[in-house]
C-alpha cells in the first residue's frame, strides 16, 4: 500500500509540474516574498571562525558577482562556540510537517493527506499558523501560497538531514518531486533512522552565505533592481528563514522565524 501511494502521489505531482521540473506554481508568488528591511547589528566582536566564515561567504559572493557589505565588524552569524542547533528529531519532525504542507497546498486529494496524517502523525508537528491554514474550511490564497513556499525550507532541512549533498546556487527552485521522493521511498520510522544532522560548521556556513545573499537581495529590493546575479530572492529568504530556524535564531519557534539582514 505504501509503494502504492508514492506512485499516486508521484504521479500527481508529474501532472503538477511536468518530468524532471521544478514547482512552476510558486514561480507566479515569487513577488510576495518582501522580507522586512532591518540594520545589521554594527561593531561586533567577531571570532576567528566567524571571521573565517564570512570571508569564504564573500569569495562566493564575488565568484558570483554578488555585492558584498562593506562594514567588516557587522554582519555576521553567531559562532560555532555559541550556537545550539535544532535536534535531529525537531527537524525530522519539521520537514515532514513542511511536506505535508506543500502537498496540501498542491491540492493532493485529501484521502492521501488522510493517510498521511496516519503514517506521519501531521497534526502533532504543525505550528499554530500551519494548523490555521490545514484546518481552515475555505484557505485563503494567500495561505496557499504561503504553504506552497515551503518546499524551499523543506529542501534546505532535508540537506541538513544529509539526504541532500549540497544546496545548489539559489537562482531557481527546487525539485519538489525529488524531495518529496526522499521521504515517501523510505517511510516514517526510516526517514527519521537514517537522519544524519550536519555538523554546525556545515550548518553555519551555509547560514553565513545566506545571510550575504539575502542582504544583497533585499539591498538590490530598496533601490528598485533585480537581485543580483540571477539569485531568486524567494528561494533565498526560504532558506535564510529555514537556516535561521536552525540555529535558533534569537531562539526564535517556526512561526515567528526573522531573516534580518
Amino acid at each position: 500500500m505504501k509503494y502504492l501511494r508514492l506512485i499516486i502521489i508521484m504521479g500527481f505531482l508529474s501532472n503538477l509540474f511536468g518530468c524532471g521540473q521544478s514547482n512552476q506554481k510558486l514561480e507566479n508568488s515569487s513577488e510576495t516574498i518582501s522580507p522586512p528591511i532591518t540594520k545589521p547589528v554594527e561593531n561586533i566582536s567577531a571570532t576567528i571562525d566567524q571571521k573565517e566564515r564570512r570571508a569564504k561567504s564573500e569569495k562566493n559572493c564575488e565568484s558570483n558577482g554578488i555585492p558584498i557589505y562593506k562594514n567588516p565588524n557587522s554582519l555576521f552569524v553567531v559562532s560555532e562556540k555559541e550556537v545550539e542547533l535544532r535536534s535531529k528529531d525537531e527537524v525530522v519532525d519539521r520537514a515532514i510537517a513542511l511536506l505535508y504542507l506543500g502537498l496540501k497546498s498542491e491540492g493532493l486529494e485529501q484521502v492521501h493527506l488522510d493517510e498521511m496524517e496516519k503514517d506521519y502523525g501531521i497534526s502533532s508537528k504543525l505550528s499554530p499558523t500551519e494548523k490555521e491554514y490545514v484546518f481552515a474550511s475555505s484557505p485563503t490564497e494567500q495561505q496557499k501560497i504561503n504553504a506552497n513556499w515551503r518546499y524551499e525550507g523543506l529542501h534546505v532541512l532535508l540537506w541538513s538531514l544529509g539526504y541532500i549533498a549540497e544546496l545548489s546556487y539559489p537562482n531557481q527552485m527546487c525539485n519538489v518531486a525529488d524531495d518529496v521522493k526522499i521521504v515517501y521511498e523510505l517511510g516514517a520510522d526510516k526517514f527519521r533512522e537514517q537522519s544524519q544532522l550536519r555538523s554546525k560548521e556545515e550548518i553555519l556556513d551555509q547560514a553565513d552565505l545566506i545571510l550575504r545573499l539575502d542582504w544583497a537581495c533585499v539591498s538590490a529590493r530598496v533601490k528598485n533592481e533585480k537581485a543580483p546575479g540571477g539569485l531568486d530572492s524567494g528561494v533565498i529568504y526560504e532558506r535564510h528563514y529555514a537556516l535561521n530556524w536552525l540555529i535558533k535564531f534569537m531562539n526564535q519557534d517556526w512561526d515567528n522565524v526573522t531573516t534580518d539582514t
